[in-house]
């Protein structure tokens, strides 16, 4: 007797968490793939399943909506059809009766055969009837929405921003593969002896053309390679690779990192032999921060510790430090293609209230900068209103800050570089990433 694909029941299960409990994708497939052990195969199509999904839920159920009109479905199953349509659309090598025979089979189990018998007829009565056209769709705004997966309030704030050819560039390449990239952790290892590592493992790398210490690999599980174990390299977006070197960290330099979890970019600043207090508000982050640094071998660069950074002033004092980073919280909308689930979680009002913490983290940490001292701003965010917006706001305040030039890398194709630089995902395949750089005057 056949039986169920375990890679089907366990994407429709994470699907299900995501998309009605807000559970992040990326963290509940991981619990799902260690409480059920899968063939590597199966985890390559569990993991396809969940991020292709989640990339183009809103075709999915626009295109599933005329077959399922005045059916009330529970969310599981409304998931079921909806990953059903994926594979049949997205899939070229699983066939339909594939397809077909696993998601009868997981309605029947879950519910029972009336739900089994709805779900086979749904399936097939799309089968014969085929894709609709979003061509059809006569508004752009709702066109581009149901074409590429985003939802409507985002398009018009990226039009009104972007303007529509852009728009259309940034909703395509999110809905593309992310790369997975390293920065390899210098100088305790180089490039080349982090490649040769890899090469062991069948894991081919090329070097990064955003940065001098990044790698993208071709595939494989990076984060199980010895080399990772060891302290070689960690996994960050290239993206996010930019933001260290912006302040030029010294060794010996006195450095806050004000919003650190969970450690990429701290990590980035001791690799240069400086001294960094890296904060968080939550304490179980403030351990991710402290297993990074103990890792990567630079626990004696790195002290960590759990504060709120808008009580930094009151808890250092003035004129500590050297350099400081605010990597604030931000919506992260530039992290759509590797984190497509943002796109449904986020809304336009919980976006509002997020450059007031912005402005309030720049006003704190502002006064523990030394004279001369430089501070970077950055987010993993594409809209103005949380970058640029908030820096001229802060600099409106802070007449004893200007800011200065964000040096771009040679070659670099960037949406802005003037005077801050702006990167959208479409730009270079990385995450989209702001980052401003801020010197405290004499």
């Amino acid at each position: 007797m056949s039986r169920i694909n375990p890679a089907r029941n366990l994407a429709v299960n994470v699907l299900t968490a995501v998309m009605t409990k807000g559970a992040y994708a990326n963290i509940e497939l991981d619990a799902a793939l260690r409480q059920t052990p899968l063939t590597s195969v199966d985890t390559g199509l569990a993991t396809t399943m969940v991020y292709g999904v989640l990339q183009h839920w809103l075709t999915l159920d626009w295109q599933l909506a005329p077959f399922i009109k005045g059916k009330k479905l529970e969310p599981w199953v409304h998931t079921l059809l909806i990953t059903a349509l994926y594979q049949m659309a997205y899939l070229d090598r699983v066939p339909d009766r594939a397809v077909f025979f696993d998601s009868t089979e997981i309605a029947k189990k879950r519910g029972n055969p009336g739900l089994a018998k709805l779900v086979t007829g749904v399936l097939r009565h799309v089968q014969r009837a085929g894709w609709r056209d979003p061509q059809t769709i006569s508004d752009p705004v709702e066109r581009l929405s149901i074409q590429e997966s985003l939802p409507i309030w985002l398009v018009q704030q990226l039009t009104a921003i972007y303007g529509p050819e852009k728009t259309t560039a940034i909703a395509q390449s999110v809905n593309t593969l992310p790369r997975p990239t390293l920065r390899v952790n210098t100088p305790a290892y180089t490039v080349t002896q982090v490649q040769a590592q890899l090469a062991k493992d069948h894991i081919k790398t090329m070097p990064s053309q955003i940065s001098a210490v990044g790698l993208i690999a071709e595939g494989g599980h990076l984060a199980a390679t010895p080399a990772f174990k060891a302290g070689a390299f960690t996994i960050q977006d290239e993206s996010s690779m930019l933001v260290a070197p912006t302040l030029t960290p010294q060794p010996r330099d006195r450095i806050l990192d004000a919003c650190a979890a969970p450690g990429g970019k701290t990590t980035h600043l001791a690799s240069y032999g400086a001294q960094v207090t890296a904060l968080d508000i939550h304490a179980n982050k403030v351990r991710l921060i402290e297993q990074n640094a103990q890792r990567l071998h630079l626990t004696d660069h790195i002290h960590a510790e759990a504060l709120d950074a808008r009580d930094a002033a009151a808890h250092f004092g003035p004129d500590q430090f050297d350099k400081i980073l605010v990597d604030a919280p931000c919506s992260g909308l530039g992290l759509l293609r590797r984190k497509p689930e943002i796109r449904y979680t986020k809304r336009a009002d919980d976006i509002a209230h997020l450059p007031a913490i912005q402005l309030a983290i720049l006003a704190a940490v502002a006064p523990t900068l030394k004279t001369g001292g430089a501070l970077v701003y950055s987010t993993c965010t594409i809209l103005p209103a949380e970058n640029q917006e908030v820096v001229d706001a802060f600099l409106k305040t802070h007449p004893d800050f200007i800011q200065v030039q964000t040096p771009l890398p040679a070659g670099l194709k960037a949406t802005a570089t003037m005077p801050a630089l702006q990167l959208t995902p479409d730009d270079c395949g990385s995450d989209g990433f702001y980052i401003a750089k801020l010197v405290k005057k004499g």
